[in-house]
């Protein structure tokens, strides 16, 4: 049997639980032969590789759309993919088993090299897919249970067709965009529909008209402590709590507050709420949380749960859009509440072992099943992590622990009381049992609001001491600035203007990058955990956002219908791209505009303005009477530097940590950046894995 598989971790591990010795770059016996990819071997075809007159980037080349994609071996690993070639020809009549990664990217990586290599042994191949660590017991198992490729053909067909549209719009738009520009300005199905969304949240602040108003407040004491209401503004249906600045009635509330002794509550509702504990993690649900929590980038998140999932051993598949177990895994459930009760008895406390049953449709619930179950943990990690994939494990772990626990259940309170003879109004909650609440690092997802006052015991008719009443002028806020968990919020479901849900935009396993991309690009700028476009996304902006036919990528709804018709009809969906790309081309009418360079801050060393060019970030004084010559180059031992990182280092901050890798000894690394004396150079924490060997500073 020739087993195909995605990384060489995978194909180690299937030949340990194999037993099959290795042999060069290879793991073969008379019974297999394994052998491993390492990611995507082969890449789309560049415009020039078609025709190498398409190699000048002018307008009468456009539009590009070849009939069908070709791929090419990437340089960098094409000494593997000729290794792989190789075994399909003398193993290739043969069984073949692909185990891949079990998602839509590895299904798409095995399809390209089947198809390099002309395999057409499809009706008999078999596919691995499983959601549990590979140890040697999963991989037998999955083996045995493998099913016929063929069933998962329709990822094969879609993901073709969504890299044959990118690579259409992606090298089409982008040189249109570039050259009416007079900048290289690139534009992408997916990214440029997140750049919208973001670009239209700025846009609401931007224009956001603050407001002052007026906001009384009579503080009471109550039975188990203070509580607030509000004075009630007949006249403000929408914001009742809400007056003009200067008033007559709050002056007037004013004039009366040292008769203000008590309160007498004259209306009680209270209506019963259940809030159960957060289902388990998918993907994206724990990149947003690592990144609220610990402020860990998505693609920094996904690395450390498919190393906690690859090397460790110790979690599920991350890569799985679900949240739910399927009714085969209680006892994979079982057994692991048993097996990490005992480790982690104070994450386990209060866990109820009977909501492991098929009944328990948070949990088990094969309707909302996708691909792979939930991210769970496995086992006890059986060495040391880094403080950053331990902090990730303990999130899956409380994440399975907390949903077996009970639910949270509250009354939602509104009241009405009369404070001298003046109706003021408030609402809050009255805790009934904390359930999973009551737990340290509850943490999750739960619906019940933050912040609402306790009003435990408030009586109907009952008076209560009034301790202050405040009158307060405040301000209107704009909604906040998207960061990269609400932007991962958006992928995952996004809505239309009437709140309809539609279909989301890139997966689990690429939404991430999708994100960092944007970043690298210079078209998103940080600042905290805001997420804000960059003077090169407002650029980019207005000069297509405003155009009718290219605009419709920026739209977060119009690119989720080519989503639709994606899943609808593969074909009628490539044909309907080649149209957009033709009539865009055909149609647009942009007017060239060149941007003006704009500082991204003052130099370190003389203080003359930081501009970007094509390889560095450089001082506008290097050609000066006294040339300067201070350089941030673009990349750092790998790690892509932004405008937005260029702009932070020279407001004296230290960027975010980035995967390096040392050019001594080549092996990786992580560290931040900062300037000192004008010169970059790494912080390293103080973990151990963090700085290489003999590293230096000063870039």
């Amino acid at each position: 049997m020739l087993i195909l598989t995605e990384k060489p971790s995978v194909a180690a591990a299937f030949a340990a639980a194999l037993g099959v010795p290795r042999k060069g770059p290879v793991w073969e016996n008379a019974d297999h032969c394994i052998v491993n990819a390492l990611g995507h071997l082969l890449e789309d075809f560049s415009p020039e590789d078609y025709d190498p007159a398409l190699k000048k980037w002018t307008m009468a080349t456009l539009p590009i759309v070849p009939e069908a994609v070709r791929y090419k071996p990437i340089e960098k690993t094409a000494e593997q993919l000729e290794v792989v070639r190789k075994c399909f020809r003398s193993w290739g009549n043969g069984s073949f088993l692909l185990a891949t990664d079990a998602e839509r990217e590895g299904e798409i990586i095995g399809a390209e090299i089947m198809d390099y290599v002309g395999f057409r042994g499809h009706a008999g191949a078999k596919r691995f897919w499983v959601s549990e660590a590979l140890t040697p017991e999963v991989i037998l198992a999955g083996i045995e249970a493998a099913n016929p490729l063929s069933e998962y053909s329709s990822y094969r067909k879609q993901g073709f067709a969504r890299q044959h549209a990118d690579w259409l719009v992606g090298m089409n738009l982008t040189r249109l965009v570039s050259l009416k520009c007079g900048r290289t300005l690139h534009v992408g199905r997916v990214q440029t529909a997140v750049l919208g969304a973001v670009h239209e949240r700025d846009k609401s602040i931007d224009c956001f008209i603050r407001e002052k108003y007026v906001e009384v407040t009579a503080t009471l004491m109550g039975e188990v402590g203070t509580f607030s209401v509000k004075l009630v503004n007949a006249d403000n249906a929408e914001f009742p709590s809400r007056f003009p600045p200067g008033a007559y009635l709050p002056g007037k509330v004013d004039a009366a507050r040292d008769t203000m002794r008590t309160g007498t509550v004259r209306e009680i509702e209270r209506e019963r709420k259940i809030v159960q504990p957060p289902k388990l993690y998918n993907l994206t649900s724990l990149q947003k949380d690592a990144h609220k929590i610990y402020s860990y980038p998505p693609e920094m998140t996904l690395e450390l749960v498919q190393t906690l999932y690859e090397k460790h051993k110790c979690l599920s598949y991350p890569r799985t859009p679900s949240r739910v177990m399927g009714d085969g895994n209680v006892e994979l459930v079982k057994n692991i509440f048993g097996k990490l009760c005992e480790a982690f008895a104070g994450e386990a406390e209060g866990c109820d072992p009977e909501a492991i049953s098929p009944g328990n449709k948070r949990l088990f619930n094969p309707a909302e099943l996708r691909d792979h179950h939930a991210l769970v943990p496995l086992d006890v990690p059986r060495e040391n992590l880094s403080a950053e994939a331990g902090n990730v494990y303990m999130l899956v772990l409380r994440s399975f622990f907390r949903v077996l626990k009970p639910p949270h259940v509250y009354n939602s309170v509104r009241i009405k009381m009369e404070v001298s003879g003046f109706l003021f109004a408030g609402s809050g909650i009255e805790v009934l049992h904390d359930g999973w609440k009551a737990f340290a690092d509850s943490g999750g997802d739960g619906d019940e609001p933050e912040g609402r006052e306790d009003f435990s015991g408030i009586e109907w008719n009952k008076s209560y001491p009034v301790e202050s009443v405040n009158a307060e002028e405040r301000e209107t806020e704009p909604r906040k600035r998207h960061t990269f968990a609400s932007l991962l919020s958006l992928m995952e479901n996004p809505r239309d203007g009437d709140g309809r849900h539609l279909v989301g935009l890139g997966t689990p396993a690429t939404r991430g990058t999708i994100l960092r991309k944007l970043v690298d690009r210079g078209y998103l700028a940080t600042k905290g955990k805001s997420v804000m476009l960059s003077d090169d996304g407002k650029f980019l902006m207005d000069n297509i956002g405003g155009n009718e036919r290219l605009s419709e990528f920026f739209s977060v709804p119009e690119t989720t219908k080519w989503e639709e018709r994606l899943q609808a009809d593969t074909s009628a969906f490539i044909d309907g791209i080649r149209d957009f790309v033709r009539l865009a081309v055909a149609g647009s009418e942009m007017g060239t505009r060149i941007r003006q360079k704009i500082p991204l801050g003052k130099c370190p060393l003389c203080g003359e303005g930081v501009y970007e060019g094509g390889k560095s970030y450089y001082c506008g004084n290097y050609r000066g009477d006294e040339p300067c010559k201070f350089t941030v180059w673009k990349e750092i031992c790998g790690a892509k530097v932004s405008d937005a990182d260029v702009q932070t280092l020279l407001a004296g901050k230290k960027t975010g940590v980035r995967k390096c890798r040392s050019a001594k000894s080549g092996k990786e690394f992580n560290a931040a950046f900062a300037l000192a004396e004008g010169r970059v150079e790494f912080v390293f924490d103080n973990s151990a894995h963090s700085k290489p060997e003999n590293e230096g500073a000063g870039l």
